[in-house]
């Protein structure tokens, strides 16, 4: 095969799109591969940022060993990894270990890495991170390669995208987009799901219906920027207090919801009143920078199966209760009971 064949035999192998992915994981799994074979490289490490630590992490990778994978990660600009991202420029070398900027060049030579390529994932509004492909040789690549491995990171960077938007359009069906809880449809069914499964090991199960007293007046009063903040530090307590395997939702407005499994009558209510204590003495912040905003919430209690064992009757029961709780002077919990009229708080 001549030189201009097997270039547009390589070009060929970057425009034949893979169309389904089955995740990011597949994604990367495809991207080293096809690096590889484009550029006849011995060893690859994909590096994405991450916006929690700030820091461009090996996502995947091939030809290096747990070592090498296991190194810190890098932050953006830091070595010739950090420098290809932040300038969004491709780097080339014959020998990485007599490069000023290289980083780790002890590793490299454990490795016996001679020549590196590293070129960045360019969005339309910023980088990704970067493909890096090293050969265990000082043969170094030829401007086509630097060239081919570009064009394929472009498509790599439109595949990542559309696996992200997917999944976040996956999350955001089931997701409430301000507290991060599930939403109501989503909540609804994890409680059908967990009457069932209770049902199969005969086990109880505990919903609390929350709500935040007085939310109303202090949304009117200081914005819904300030609501908005109230309602994600409220979920931070709900998040901080519950049990790891308790499953939280926002219902709607001011109004949630915590699925309790294996909670009994008594563990259920400790946690309601748990709850209120926590919520009645949190400093929420307020528009008056010299004066928090304290509130209450109002919880109702509903069991199953004691008291159902239909989810839709258990939600209406513990719907029922934060009424009684709200009707009686708000900031405590109550337990549905056959007489709700003299139901009196926990």
């Amino acid at each position: 095969m001549s030189y201009q064949d097997e270039v547009l035999d390589r070009i060929f192998m970057i425009t034949e799109r893979v169309i389904v992915f089955d995740g990011l994981d597949d994604i990367f799994s495809h991207i080293v591969r096809t690096s590889l074979t484009l550029t006849n490289a011995d060893a690859i490490t994909i590096r994405v940022f991450n916006i929690e630590t700030g820091f461009l992490e090996i996502a995947h990778s091939a030809g290096v060993t747990e070592s090498f994978v296991n190194q810190p990660a890098i932050r953006v600009g830091e070595g010739i990894i950090g420098n290809t991202v932040l300038e969004s420029k491709p780097f080339s070398t014959s020998d990485t270990t007599q490069e000023v900027l290289c980083k780790n060049s002890d590793l490299a030579k454990a490795e016996g890495i001679k020549a590196m390529m590293c070129v960045p994932m360019n969005s339309k509004e910023s980088t990704l991170g970067c493909i890096t492909v090293y050969r265990k040789t000082n043969k170094e690549f030829a401007e086509h390669d630097l060239m081919l491995l570009s064009i394929f990171s472009a498509e790599a960077v439109e595949a990542i995208e559309k696996a992200r938007l997917i999944t976040e359009l996956k999350k955001q069906a089931t997701t409430d987009p301000l507290t991060g809880l599930f939403n109501k449809r989503a909540i609804i069914e994890k409680l059908q799901s967990e009457i069932d499964r209770s049902k199969r090991h005969k086990q109880s199960t505990a919903i609390l219906f929350i709500d935040i007293d007085n939310f109303k007046t202090y949304n009117d009063s200081d914005g819904h920027l300030m609501g908005d903040k109230l309602l994600h530090d409220f979920t931070a307590l709900l998040h901080k207090h519950c049990r790891t395997e308790d499953i939280l939702g926002r219902f709607g407005g001011d109004e949630f919801i915590v699925i309790a499994p294996q909670s009994s009558l008594s563990g259920a209510t400790s946690l309601a009143e748990k709850l209120c204590r926590e919520v009645e003495k949190h400093d929420f912040i307020s528009s008056n920078i010299n004066r928090p905003f304290n509130t209450t919430c109002s919880i109702g209690i509903a069991l199953y199966p004691e008291q159902s064992d239909n989810y839709e009757e258990l939600m209406d029961k513990a719907d029922k209760a934060l009424f009684i709780s709200k009707r009686s002077g708000r900031n405590r919990a109550t337990v549905w009971q056959e007489a709700t009229d003299n139901t009196a708080g926990v």
